[in-house]
């Protein structure tokens, strides 16, 4: 099976659509979107449509629980709060419907855990940054694969019995033997790993191969219209630098 995974659109339709048709053209038969919908950008309800029609599954990020009054905004800073405010006062009922009934974690018959953040505590939306995050997710899912988002930034980490997990600095790798792998599959809409371009992760469980892929999009048509929106400038001018 291929799977096609990504993460944290965060209301850019316009990466969002560069990565489905990225998935179209390596051949993913089962497409994931671990969260984050909406939040930051200007297209929440057109993710929402674009999620609905094309994954095969979607998981509920923080800033979708936000912005369907599951929590509030108090954790979050000025820039996003003022951009989830815009969110929730222009989701249609249909887009609030859709990510109310969005799980917060799954686990597929493939030996794969979904998830947002971190399996520890799917909810509380913890991050896994280090190392020592890393072994308490490896601690919370009994398969072979976990992909997580939240971060923004892609990494792979691999563990092995009795080993300590190490964290990978190359952004393809095939399982040997019986090794477990921790992916963070990096941000569709708002890369943070200095590189502005759309990510996400392609996973052939056949070949136990996972590889990171980037796209290209038109960044400056999404910051029109975040302009157009009212969105900060920092939000918009983050997005050219991939940070």
């Amino acid at each position: 099976m291929l799977y096609g995974i990504c993460s944290d659109i965060h209301s850019n339709a316009t990466a969002f659509e560069a990565v489905l048709q990225s998935m179209e053209e390596n051949h993913v038969e089962r497409r994931v979107c671990l969260g984050d919908l909406v939040g930051y950008g200007a297209d929440p309800d057109e993710c929402v449509k674009l999620a609905r029609e094309n994954m095969d599954l979607c998981l509920i990020g923080n800033h979708d629980s936000v912005a369907i009054k599951y929590e509030s905004s108090v954790g979050f800073n000025p820039y996003a709060k003022q951009a989830i405010e815009w969110t929730q006062a222009h989701l249609s009922k249909s887009s609030i419907d859709y990510l109310k009934a969005l799980p917060y974690i799954k686990e597929e018959l493939d030996d794969i855990t979904f998830v947002h953040a971190s399996p520890l505590s799917p909810a509380d939306w913890v991050y896994v940054t280090d190392l020592e995050e890393a072994l308490d997710a490896f601690d919370h899912f009994r398969g072979t694969y976990c992909f997580i988002g939240h971060t923004h930034s892609p990494v792979i980490v691999a563990s092995r019995p009795m080993a300590i997990p190490k964290i990978l600095d190359e952004y393809e790798y095939t399982i040997v033997n019986t090794e477990r792998l921790l992916v963070n599959v990096g941000s569709v809409g708002q890369p943070r790993d200095r590189d502005c371009r759309a990510c996400w992760c392609l996973l052939d469980t056949v070949t136990k191969c996972v590889r990171i892929i980037r796209v290209e999009y038109d960044v400056f048509r999404t910051q029109e219209r975040m302009r157009k929106a009212g969105m900060p400038s920092f939000l918009i001018d983050r997005l050219s630098m991939g940070r």
